[in-house]
């Protein structure tokens, strides 16, 4: 997403960014609630549209390479995932960044229809960053798991929270594949109005925890007319094996091809 105008002002000393940003007039969330208070749907061309939209800017947090430095001062890139936590082990420190373009995967933490804005060209655009960080750390004690467990619950919304992230557990690595298991929800809301684990605690009172660390959730009958290649793209997502889901590269391929088959 490109600024409109920037402008840096000097006040006493201290310095000031201001930064004028687009307007979005409506989330995807918002397109969603419309659709269940009509009882319509969205279009499968529609739906991939934005899917496709939302990959391709994953497939730059997730394939993110870091420039080496000659220099790093102690804990200048802890970077934690944790702002007030230094317990969490990033898979590879920055202090390792000795070679050009390593990469240092970051994830969004929080994907879900509300912080997927429309532009004024239907074009999809992710917001609320400020989960964003570091995607792979190592858990190595239990004080660690506790530590993102703690974050999860605050930045990672529920019914779109990876399993692993639930109740982190030591020994555990978490990698970008959290953010795949939410990209998997969405594209489940897109396609029947709510999470698939939202959808079954309103149609049948289940726990949103044991529905979630199970990987339980039901496809409607009939896959709501949307076809089958679609349907498979949200199963592959959740995987409650993180290593089982696809890359977001992969998805922007799975989804470029059934897009382009429909508009033959």
């Amino acid at each position: 997403m490109q600024s409109i105008d920037e402008s840096i002002v000097n006040n006493n000393g201290v310095r000031y960014v201001y930064i004028l940003l687009p307007y979005f007039t409506r989330s995807l969330q918002d397109i969603l609630v419309e659709n269940v208070l009509n009882g319509t749907k969205m279009e499968e061309v529609e739906i991939l549209k934005i899917f496709i939209g939302v990959c391709r800017g994953l497939k730059i947090m997730h394939n993110y390479k870091q420039v080496a430095r000659n220099r790093l001062d102690d804990g200048d890139e802890e970077e934690a995932l944790l702002q007030d936590e230094e317990d969490v082990e990033p898979v590879s420190t920055a202090t390792e960044a000795t070679e050009m373009n390593e990469l240092v995967p970051y994830a969004h933490h929080d994907i879900k229809p509300a912080n997927v804005m429309i532009s004024a060209e239907g074009l999809p655009v992710l917001v609320d960053l400020g989960s964003c960080s570091r995607a792979r750390y190592n858990i190595k004690t239990r004080q660690q798991a506790l530590a993102l467990t703690s974050f999860a619950q605050e930045h990672c919304t529920l019914p779109y929270r990876a399993p692993e992230l639930l109740d982190v557990a030591t020994g555990s690595q978490i990698t970008e594949s959290t953010d795949i298991w939410s990209l998997g929800c969405l594209l489940y809301s897109c396609c029947f109005g709510y999470s698939p684990f939202e959808k079954l605690e309103i149609e049948q009172g289940a726990n949103l925890h044991v529905a979630i660390g199970s990987g339980r959730y039901q496809i409607p009958k009939g896959n709501n007319g949307y076809s089958k290649e679609l349907i498979g793209m949200i199963k592959k997502c959740l995987k409650v094996n993180a290593s089982e889901r696809p890359t977001a590269d992969e998805l922007l391929d799975a989804a470029l091809d059934i897009s382009g088959k429909l508009s033959v």
